[in-house]
């Protein structure tokens, strides 16, 4: 494992220039931030995972009894088309550090990295076989994958639809799941704001918009929702939409033509629901050069007095789309955010931390950032903790799903 973050990290410029141009996240973005990620993570298990020994557990005198992890045998990794190299090295990471063998699915929208994976890790020394890296649809590659008989365990990251059609086909196989991406951020008026709209720009508009933790819904108090609207807005407008090769571009193109269609759809729809459109739009930038012209790129948008029932403010959008909603206090912000679906993460912006463990403890989300946005180490998971309305479900750890527990009890003959 060691070995291998060392060759990814060796080969980042590459790997980073082709995540790019499979995918139309920015240059800048895949070098400082996804594939320095999956070094992370393959750096991180190295280490953790040898530590997963035997825990003793107190019993009576004479006896012994202690728990240890196991590899449950061969691993069924299912990737998005989101963030594709990190996001397959954060399940690849932890399956084979724990001693299992893996087969890595990969999106049919971006498949170049993967089979760049795979390369490094016969570089590496890998055997043979520990790590299958196969490509083609989920309808019929991935299907055939989870419903495998010698398939033990799956991981997967994807559309809330298709992990749901997972979990009802796989029988008593172990699970876990990423689902989802459409996650609430809480702006109170005692939050540092100058600090909070930065995070809220990451949230919303870094990586195109299309991740599963996307902040956008931004919910705002409303005595400070005029100042943080204003301020959001115009940082909105000055964003750099363009050639994800340039360094200086900020929001780059979808992923596809049928995905830049659906999320011009949520737009139009936001419009004609009658939200307040205070940035973007429907249009492609005007200040495109004419070689993108036709490309799939979206302007970051932002709708204000959105309500919380309108399509744009409950449906899952995937792009660079951001919905404003004021609430009253901390009663209301409960009230408005802990029934919302395909909410991963919830991050809250105060300076009453007693208020921000009270929300942190009410609100149902999978994970809490509290004054920060996205601050992961590397055995939170990349699958969700418990199942919170569409999001998904999984392990204490995201490497448990990779691991079976089992308990070993001794006594003496004369006991």
């Amino acid at each position: 494992m060691r070995k291998l973050g060392e060759l990814i990290e060796l080969n980042a410029p590459r790997l980073a220039a082709l995540e790019t141009m499979d995918t139309g996240l920015p240059i800048h973005q895949t070098t400082t931030a996804l594939i320095p990620g999956a070094v992370h993570s393959f750096n991180y298990y190295a280490e953790f995972c040898p530590f997963m020994d035997a825990h003793e557990c107190p019993v009576r005198a004479r006896a012994l009894n202690y728990s240890l992890y196991q590899p449950v045998g061969v691993c069924a990794l299912i990737s998005p088309w989101s963030a594709p190299f990190m996001a397959a090295a954060c399940k690849v990471a932890p399956c084979l550090s724990l001693g299992n063998t893996a087969v890595l699915k990969v999106s049919e929208l971006s498949p170049i990295t993967a089979d760049q994976l795979g390369r490094l890790t016969v570089e590496a020394g890998l055997p043979e076989g520990v790590l299958n890296i196969i490509q083609g649809y989920g309808a019929n590659a991935g299907n055939a994958l989870v419903r495998h008989p010698d398939v033990s365990a799956i991981s997967f990251m994807g559309g809330t639809s298709s992990g749901n059609k997972i979990m009802q086909s796989i029988g008593r196989k172990k699970y876990a799941m990423e689902l989802g991406g459409k996650s609430p951020m809480l702006i109170f008026e005692d939050a540092q704001m100058e600090h909070a709209v930065e995070a809220a720009l990451f949230a919303a508009f870094s990586l195109n918009g299309e991740r599963g933790i996307c902040g956008s819904r931004i919910f705002i108090q409303e005595s400070v929702y005029p100042q943080f609207v204003a301020e959001f807005t115009a940082r909105t407008k000055r964003l750099i939409v363009g050639d994800p090769r340039d360094a200086t571009t900020q929001v780059g193109a979808m992923i596809s033509l049928a995905h830049y269609d659906k999320v011009k759809r949520y737009i139009r729809a936001g419009i004609d629901e009658g939200a307040t459109l205070l940035a973007g739009g429907v249009e492609r930038p005007a200040n495109l050069p004419p070689r993108l012209k036709e490309g799939q790129f979206i302007q970051p948008t932002v709708f204000a007095d959105v309500q919380r029932k309108m399509h744009s403010a409950r449906q899952e959008i995937f792009g660079p789309v951001v919905c404003l909603i004021p609430f009253s206090g901390e009663v209301d912000a409960l009230r408005l955010t802990r029934d919302l679906d395909f909410s991963q993460v919830l991050n809250i912006w105060t300076d009453d931390i007693a208020k921000a463990h009270r929300l942190a403890y009410s609100i149902g989300t999978d994970s809490v950032f509290i004054n920060n946005q996205n601050a992961r180490h590397g055995q939170h998971p990349q699958t969700s903790v418990n199942r919170f309305h569409n999001r998904g479900i999984g392990q204490h750890y995201s490497l448990e799903v990779f691991a079976d527990k089992k308990t070993v009890r001794i006594f003496p003959y004369d006991s």
